[in-house]
């Protein structure tokens, strides 16, 4: 359900408007439930002021597994998901239990699941994983050939030039699982990251960043050797903490599904805390 306000007035007030025959703890609950999007951002507070001209959406009934881990589709060959910032996506040699992918094998006792890529334990984000080998072999060879198409939000330090660019170094893992760019090609991986600079304003910026390689802390390497560390990052040099977390999103995923081939999109809002250090409201994502 979508709505265009032509008015000043709260959320709380416009929802009632939207959806008159539900309570107002009703309304609540699909605040606190992550429902509500104002300009395509995640709204939880009812007082928010909302000014004429915004566009307001309410997403349909949410499920989350253990560990606010929020279910966006679902069927027999694939699951995608929203991973929240602080949990890992796969098994470590230092974590097993407290992942994505231990939590789904635990929702399912007699299903495979099947890991395809991963988000960094920092980030937060849209992600999937396969139930059949099937599946998995046919979107491992689409993140291969760079088909996959992966859309993420970064806040970093430091007023960048607004425009676009392309970040391409060779990358490397020291014994003390360190990434960085190195000279010797024969011990990197090609890494390449296009990014473009959506807003900047003094000491932080903020980043539409698209990888077309899919390499481990890619993205976190490449800003911090720009120059530009993401907030919250102190591993990759970043200076500030203002909201306790990284500031990296993964915001969009694309693919061709695996049984149809017709080609899958699926969009998340970034994270409100974001505003709190960078106003991004009514940012068009």
């Amino acid at each position: 359900m979508k709505h265009t306000v032509d008015r000043k007035a709260s959320l709380l007030e416009i929802l009632q408007e939207m959806a008159p025959d539900s309570s107002k703890n009703t309304l609540r609950s699909w605040l606190q439930a992550g429902r509500v999007t104002v300009d395509d951002l995640c709204n939880t507070r009812a007082n928010t002021e909302i000014l004429p001209g915004q566009k307001i959406s309410i997403g349909p009934k949410v499920t989350f597994l253990r560990g606010s881990v929020r279910i966006l589709h679902e069927d027999d060959d694939i699951i995608v998901l929203e991973k929240p910032e602080g949990l890992l996506s796969v098994a470590t040699d230092f974590e097993s239990k407290a992942t994505v992918h231990a939590i789904l094998k635990r929702r399912f006792h007699n299903r495979h699941v099947y890991p395809v890529h991963r988000l960094d334990r920092e980030t937060s984000g849209v992600m999937m994983f396969a139930y059949t080998e099937k599946a998995r072999e046919f979107l491992k060879a689409q993140f291969e050939q760079h088909l996959v198409d992966k859309t993420y939000f970064a806040l970093v330090e430091g007023e960048m030039s607004l425009g676009r660019g392309t970040w391409e170094s060779f990358l490397e893992e020291d014994d003390f699982y360190y990434v960085k760019s190195t000279s010797d090609l024969q011990r990197g991986k090609l890494a390449v990251t296009h990014f473009e600079v959506l807003k900047a304003r003094r000491n932080r910026s903020l980043l539409r960043l698209k990888p077309q390689t899919g390499r481990k802390n890619q993205l976190r390497v490449h800003c911090s050797e720009a120059g530009h560390p993401i907030i919250g990052d102190k591993k990759y040099q970043a200076v500030s903490n203002p909201i306790k977390r990284v500031c990296l999103h993964a915001q969009k995923i694309s693919f061709a599904h695996p049984s149809t081939q017709r080609r899958m999109t699926f969009s998340i809002s970034l994270p409100e805390i974001f505003n709190k250090i960078f106003e991004i409201k009514g940012l068009k994502i």
